[in-house]
């Protein structure tokens, strides 16, 4: 049950940052930015109390590399459509805010060298029971 409602937590982040992203291109749909904002700080703090202690976040390197490839594409499309449909960032989240760039190329780099050393380890290991 309490990973049920850990996974739910994680799901409901998502829809919540979704929704303070819509808010923010689009300010005038009627909705305060409070309500997006408080829902997903309720559902991270339920995600941290259901989690289970001492279990890690990703399994391993592979999976947290593909976590930041995949919510990088998530962003980015997200960020795409909100400005296809005609809505402008009230925040400068956009394309062209090389912070943001910066800030996912240095977290796609990160995963990525963990990830690498955790193949090179794992071959020295498949080497070693070979021989």
């Amino acid at each position: 049950m309490k990973k049920r409602v850990h996974l739910l937590a994680h799901v409901l982040v998502v829809g919540f940052f979704t929704l303070m992203a819509i808010i923010d291109f689009f300010p005038t749909i009627g909705m305060s930015m409070s309500v997006g904002t408080f829902g997903f700080i309720a559902t991270i703090g339920l995600a941290v109390m259901t989690r289970e202690k001492g279990e890690p976040v990703f399994t391993s390197s592979k999976q947290e590399f593909r976590f930041t490839i995949f919510s990088g594409i998530y962003l980015f499309t997200l960020l795409l459509v909100l400005s296809l449909l005609g809505g402008v960032s009230q925040s400068g989240i956009g394309f062209y805010n090389p912070i943001l760039w910066g800030l996912y190329l240095l977290g796609l780099l990160t995963s990525y060298a963990k990830y690498r050393k955790e193949l090179k380890a794992q071959k020295s290991v498949d080497l070693g029971q070979q021989s």
